[in-house]
């Protein structure tokens, strides 16, 4: 009787494996690479933090610009003549400056 049972509990055991397996492909989704994962969560911040770091050095730049005028009474000619308003070294290559009106904008592909 405990063989018969034995026998019949590897059997209904071995069939349920064999219909687990049998779903096995019909999985669509991959299996998630921790590694991969992390790198491109720190990838994605990295990327977020270039662009926070750029807003903020166009409203430090746009501030120091406002500055300049306020003090002389018209736009700079160019950025160069706010760097030390704005307390950084500004490279004049990231930025668009129209000195008619004060506006600066990120360059275009920067």
């Amino acid at each position: 009787m405990v063989q018969y049972l034995l026998m019949a509990t590897s059997k209904l055991a071995t069939g349920i494996l064999v219909i687990a397996l049998g779903f096995l492909p019909s999985c669509k989704e991959k299996p998630k690479n921790p590694v991969a994962e992390y790198g491109d969560a720190l990838i994605g911040g990295y990327k977020r933090s270039q662009e926070v770091a750029k807003d903020a050095n166009i409203a430090a730049i746009q501030e120091a610009v406002k500055a300049y005028r306020a003090v002389n009474g018209e736009f700079p000619r160019d950025l160069r003549d706010v760097e030390s308003l704005a307390g950084v070294s500004i490279d004049p290559v990231l930025y668009n400056y129209d000195p008619n009106s004060g506006s600066v904008t990120p360059a275009a592909g920067k």
